[in-house]
């Protein structure tokens, strides 16, 4: 069974628009943030976000290990190894329906435990955290109140999170992304009505539950869906042995990655709140927030890809398609994220300057400072996303240890220097070791020059741009 094409215009389309709205939508929110909530309601806003990112590490990088094995399984894996490719594959390509409910089975059981430590560690943890940075001009009710629809909502996601690695996995991005597109459509719906009518935050907690309740039910029906009998055919049918261990062996390496990733881009919001305060840590955190979605959807073409990139790894002898495809991933990336960057730069600032907002960005030279480290950190993730299409991980005590570094530079600049230090952090840290590292061993395992490689990407630009001509 084939992996659908990794880049079609409607995948594009929807993968833009799904990972622009998925951390987005947020941003997308910003002028009614800045306008109908406090400087303090803002930064607590941001502390949610962050929160949630952290739990989000008890994934462990599970949703990319997951689709990565479901992709091979597709493309006709027999078995699968903890490390390294396939080394069975099915004469015929066909799917293997018995490894496939293991695979589902071990999925489905990996999350439910994800789900409970999350309720423990949010409801918990988090409350207790939340209630810590509260001033005395915030309610507390009515802060526990949102911060608790908020967080479960995250925990309904966790629960059902395997849905999205399988849809990822067999090739339908496009409904995995219409998934994610849908739900932060009525997140943003609920949330700009719910603070047009001064609710606070309190609405945007109730959006982002109602919101995961019906992701959830959209991903379920997509993945059952009549073009897919196959699915069908796993009714009844029990697992035959557990996964699991063979799931965590790269899934706990891609969550210490997960976790280096978190100490690298965002707890410096959490630094920045317990050094300087929420409302210093607003325009901080808002600027972070619309920094990193750029760089998401700057990422948007290298996630569609990985199917496609990993049945290729199974094939073998396939260097040339996979230079190819990770030069147009390269070209429409870095093209993406400048063009978004100069429209955050010259456009932004007076938008909200012009709706009177409480809250602004960063001051414009740090803003650019902030541009630059975020455009390295775009270019390394797409060559470390592009190693693990051959069941690679090998930058996880890199990730772990710039982790630690920045957050502990970022402690001792951040009392001195402001939100300059933990700027300043992070671009050293990465400048010394991730930034180029990466990059250098995809090239080498493409054996091909960064100029081989982009002149690879823009004929396949070329070559479909004439297809579709002919179309």
């Amino acid at each position: 069974m084939l992996i659908k094409p990794s880049r079609t215009r409607i995948d594009m389309f929807w993968g833009y628009a799904a990972q622009g709205l998925n951390i987005g939508a947020g941003f997308l929110l910003l002028p009614l943030l800045a306008k109908h909530l406090t400087p303090d309601d803002v930064g607590l806003w941001f502390v949610f976000v962050t929160l949630a990112s952290l739990a989000q590490l008890l994934e462990f990088g599970f949703q990319p290990t997951l689709a990565r094995n479901v992709a091979y399984v597709y493309a006709g894996a027999a078995t699968l190894s903890k490390t390294g490719l396939p080394s069975q594959i099915e004469s015929d390509s066909s799917l293997n329906l018995a490894l496939f409910v293991d695979l589902i089975g071990a999925a489905r059981r990996i999350y439910r435990y994800v789900a409970i430590a999350a309720t423990a560690v949010l409801f918990g943890a988090g409350s207790w955290y939340v209630c810590t940075l509260l001033t005395p001009s915030q309610s507390v009710r009515s802060s526990l109140l949102a911060w608790c629809a908020f967080a479960a909502g995250y925990v309904l996601n966790f629960y059902f999170g395997y849905l999205n690695g399988l849809l990822q996995g067999r090739g339908d991005v496009s409904i995995a992304n219409k998934v994610i597109v849908a739900s932060r459509c009525i997140f943003l719906l609920l949330g700009w009505i719910g603070l047009s009518l001064d609710w606070g935050l309190p609405a945007l907690g109730l959006a982002s539950l109602l919101s995961a309740f019906f992701g959830r039910w959209l991903a379920w029906r997509g993945l059952h869906a009549d073009s897919h009998p196959e699915m069908q055919k796993l009714s009844g049918m029990v697992p035959r042995s557990s996964l699991v261990g063979l799931l965590w062996h790269n899934a706990s390496r891609m969550g210490s990655v997960q976790l280096g990733a978190f100490l690298i881009q965002r707890a410096s919001v959490l630094l920045a709140s317990s050094f300087l305060g929420l409302a210093a840590a607003a325009s901080y955190g808002m600027t972070m927030t619309i920094l990193m979605t750029l760089t998401t959807v700057g990422t948007v073409v290298i996630q569609i890809s990985v199917p496609r990139l990993s049945a290729l790894q199974v094939q073998g002898n396939r260097r040339n398609e996979l230079a190819e495809k990770y030069g147009e991933v390269l070209l429409v990336s870095w093209g993406v994220y400048v063009a978004c960057a100069l429209g955050l730069y010259f456009i932004a600032p007076p938008l909200l300057l012009a709706i009177n907002a409480n809250t602004g960005l960063l001051p414009s030279g740090l803003l650019a400072l902030a541009c630059c480290i975020f455009a390295l950190e775009l270019n390394h993730s797409i060559a470390a996303t592009y190693l693990t299409t051959a069941n690679r991980v090998p930058f996880v005590a890199a990730a772990l240890i710039s982790g630690v570094c920045i957050v502990g530079l970022g402690a001792l600049l951040v009392r001195p220097w402001g939100v300059e230090g933990l700027l300043l952090a992070q671009g050293i840290v990465q400048l010394l070791y991730n930034n180029w590292k990466w990059p250098l061993e995809a090239l080498r395992h493409l054996d091909r020059s960064l100029g081989e490689v982009l002149r690879a990407g823009w004929v396949g630009f070329r070559r479909e741009a004439q297809h579709q001509q002919v179309k």
